[in-house]
């Protein structure tokens, strides 16, 4: 299998696991679940490093999350670059999700994130 659809691969079946615990009866254990999720198997990971692939391949380079995700935007795989942004900083920012505030401001916020995920999953894997 090739790198890129090894990642693509591995990429579609995080968002998989994912969504199963984002579309789970709203409770303290799904709330978790769905988080662990989004830290423990990191979609963005795995995205950049598809993105950082398939860039080289239309003759880009891009050597971090932030510029894959300004190369995504670029190349028109992702249409709101700001949300990424966003996601970066919520997965650096989730180590803080022992506070209840903390994670449920992030849970509220996977929703969206996962939406963002599908939409660069289904412009690069058409």
């Amino acid at each position: 299998m090739s790198r890129i659809n090894e990642l693509k691969e591995d990429f579609k079946n995080i968002l998989g696991k994912w969504k199963q615990a984002l579309d789970q009866p709203k409770s303290e254990l799904s709330r978790d679940a769905a988080i662990l999720r989004f830290v423990r198997r990191p979609a963005d990971e795995v995205g950049w490093k598809l993105i950082q692939v398939l860039a080289r391949e239309e003759g880009h380079e891009v050597k971090s999350p932030r510029q894959a995700f300004q190369q995504a935007f670029s190349l028109g795989w992702v249409s709101d670059e700001i949300i990424w942004f966003d996601i970066l900083k919520a997965r650096n920012t989730a180590t803080h999700v022992y506070r209840e505030t903390y994670a449920n401001a992030l849970y509220q916020e996977l929703d969206t994130y996962y939406k963002a995920f599908k939409e660069f999953e289904e412009a690069v894997t058409n």
